[in-house]
Formats: C-alpha cells, structure tokens, sequence
C-alpha cells in the first residue's frame, strides 16, 4: 500500500478504498509465490494489471468515485 501510496500520489484511505473494491488482498494471497520473489515495483505493477482488468486503475477512479461497494 505504502509504494501504491506514493506511485499514485494518493492518501491511503484511497488507497484502501481502491484495494478493497478489486479485492487486491485475495489477488496478492493467491499469487504470493511468484509477487514475493519479485521486487516491490513489479510486484505493484502485477497489481494494477490487476486493477485494469477490473476496471478500478487508479488512474481512471471515476468508476470508483460513482461505485456503491464502498
């Protein structure tokens, strides 16, 4: 959360909102294997592959701002 923080220059209530609406937890629990061998930057990058492919990019949040999960 915290590179995801900086990388995006979010507030980590964002942050959490973002992770908590494309259950970011469960993505990284399942693939923790492969992120942990890898470097933090590229274990964030898988992220927001992640968050593309459910259409929460933090670079597009306005799918986020109008969501009801939250």
């Amino acid at each position: 959360m915290r590179l995801a923080q900086k990388r995006w220059g979010l507030p980590a209530a964002e942050i959490a909102r973002i992770f908590r609406h494309a259950d970011v937890c469960a993505y990284i629990s399942e693939l923790y294997d492969l992120l942990h061998l890898s470097s933090y930057d590229r274990a964030l990058d898988d992220v927001e592959n992640h968050l593309a492919a459910k259409k929460c990019s933090p670079c597009c949040r306005t799918d986020l701002k109008t969501s009801t999960v939250f």
